[in-house]
């Protein structure tokens, strides 16, 4: 169905009005535009809309709707700037010109531009409902079994996260780009998704839904087995000052109270890189080489950070295949 000029007007000043209306709210600013990990999943969609072919006019958009995002929320309202905040607006600008995109496209081209910004907004709130399922799962279950989790990482003879936690401690520029990495995860999977629209069309759907299922399905296998990760039981002794080989394998298995996210097991920052490697399988060289240089580096810092045991990425794996 075509839209008339008027209907189209109206419906992209509402939207850029409404997603202007949404950055002023003082809570969505301290919880999601100043948050650096929601600040990356929405510069994602900077990115999705760069790898989709877009137009001088929707970068001009971009720049006009970041500015006037900046001068009322930091000049006019005195919210504190930090330096997540031009990535959120220029993520949430890019939504805008993607809403846009499907607003103003031709009939026989609608489709993809609604099929690139329904899933652009998709990956941005799953990430910011997150939150909220971890913090009903630390109320849900106050008890947590990772000397269950530390004990079988110990039964493997070594002991993977305190091993690659050292190498972290030892080189500052490897835990540096890992950590970054990690951080950047929805940037990859934004343009997973992004080159399977382009590329590989028929791949699109099958990993739209993956990338989308998996938060909620994680979250529900959170509460079935809750831990934290060996940093939240170690503290500051790790990695250096970590239990014996023999003192791990002699622990009293019992749930013990730790506060904290119960997000350990699976690892969806495993179970993630593991499908946006698998996604971009059919994609340009240099996309399968940056899905493999963010599985490596994602797969180091989920150990080295001491957020996960190794069995959190080894059940990560099949977990992804579900």
């Amino acid at each position: 169905m075509s839209l008339s000029a008027p209907i189209r007007w109206v419906l992209g000043i509402g939207i850029v009005l409404t997603v202007l209306w949404v950055a002023t709210r003082q809570t969505f600013f301290v919880d999601t535009i100043s948050s650096p990990f929601l600040a990356i999943a929405l510069f994602s969609i900077f990115l999705i809309l760069l790898r989709t072919h877009t137009s001088v006019e929707e970068l001009g958009g971009i720049l006009a709707i970041t500015g006037l995002a900046y001068l009322i929320d930091i000049d006019f309202l005195g919210f504190p700037y930090r330096w997540p905040v031009i990535a959120s607006f220029v993520g949430l600008a890019s939504l805008c010109m993607l809403a846009a995109r499907a607003i103003w496209a031709p009939v026989e081209k609608r489709r993809l531009a609604l099929f690139t910004v329904i899933p652009a907004f998709l990956f941005v709130a799953s990430e910011w409902f997150a939150s909220y399922f971890l913090q009903w799962g630390e109320k849900a279950r106050p008890m947590v079994l990772d000397l269950f989790l530390y004990s079988f990482d110990a039964s493997l003879g070594i002991q993977p996260a305190v091993l690659v936690g050292q190498w972290f401690a030892r080189s500052v520029a490897l835990a540096t780009v890992s950590e970054l990495v990690y951080l950047g995860l929805p940037i990859a999977i934004g343009l997973t998704f992004a080159g399977c629209l382009m590329r590989d069309r028929a791949n699109a759907m099958p990993a739209l839904v993956a990338f989308l299922i998996t938060g909620p399905v994680g979250a529900c296998f959170y509460t079935l087995f809750p831990a934290l990760g060996p940093a939240h039981i170690l503290h500051a002794n790790f990695p250096w000052h970590t239990l014996t080989m023999d003192q791990a394998r002699h622990l009293l298995l019992e749930p013990i109270a730790v506060a904290g996210p119960r997000n350990a097991i699976p690892s969806l920052h495993a179970t993630w890189i593991f499908l946006v490697f698998w996604y971009a399988r059919k994609l340009s060289l240099w996309e399968r080489s940056g899905a493999a240089f963010f599985l490596f580096f994602t797969l180091a810092a989920t150990l080295g950070t001491a957020e996960h045991y190794f069995i959190d990425l080894v059940v990560a794996a099949p977990f992804s295949l579900r």
